[in-house]
């Protein structure tokens, strides 16, 4: 089996790799702390009502987007190159699921420590918060970095499933796609408009407890990852 040839691939481009996702996270995080240094000479009143709302604070997705465009390169530039070498697609995928494993594993290593950070130093000592925050859990470190392993995996699968996808059904999949997306979302704002109790129902979803989101979290990614290797049997080049 080639995989190696297939991590080294990945790597080549050292700042697609990992340049692009640090440097977003890092300036994600030079926003949040400018933001807490303006709201903290306000007062601790001011300061307090951040921390708490701060908590739902989405800056953490900085890191996601070049992750989930590392998914759509993988699939679109990556593979394509793979098969032209000469390797074959099942070298090809055993060699990007263990490129998308380290991912996970670094990043999501990388966040819990500064979690980690941030709660000993409360908020970096100005009462902000980037790593502590809802979507990679609130909890204990150890739920972090299961939950934002299985986020980061789940959103690099995602990637390499939608590309794979194009790839495969061309323009029709993302007209589909984006339909599909278009009226989920439209039924999800009549229901919250015109059915009594619908938006409390939703609500209690997207509170539910963290076992849930994980099983959920989960269950997307497994999805995804499935699609993915189905379509990367079967996905046409030119």
């Amino acid at each position: 089996m080639r995989s190696r040839n297939v991590i080294d691939m990945h790597l080549v481009n050292r700042m697609q790799a990992y340049g692009y996702p640090l440097i977003a996270l890092a300036f994600a995080l030079v926003v949040i702390l400018a933001v807490g240094v303006i709201i903290g000479s306000q007062g601790p009143e001011a300061q307090a009502g951040m921390y708490y709302g701060m908590q739902w604070n989405g800056a953490i997705f900085a890191l996601l987007g070049p992750l989930i465009g590392y998914g759509f390169t993988s699939m679109g530039q990556y593979f394509p190159l793979a098969l032209g070498l000469g390797l074959t697609r099942r070298e090809f995928a055993s060699g990007l699921g263990l490129v998308f494993l380290g991912n996970a594993v670094v990043y999501s290593v990388l966040i819990t420590i500064g979690k980690t950070v941030e709660v000993a130093t409360d908020g970096f000592g100005l009462s902000i918060r980037f790593f502590d925050v809802f979507y990679t859990s609130t909890g204990a470190p150890w739920q972090t970095l299961v939950q934002t392993f299985l986020l980061i995996l789940g959103v690099l699968f995602l990637g390499a499933a939608i590309t794979a996808a194009f790839l495969r059904f061309g323009q029709v999949f993302l007209w589909a796609s984006g339909a599909v997306l278009a009226l989920l979302a439209l039924g999800i704002l009549a229901g919250v408009l015109l059915l009594d109790g619908f938006g409390r129902a939703l609500l209690d979803v997207l509170t539910m407890g963290w076992g849930p989101w994980m099983v959920a979290i989960a269950v997307i990614g497994a999805i995804s990852a499935g699609a993915w290797l189905v379509l990367v049997r079967r996905t046409q080049v030119s």
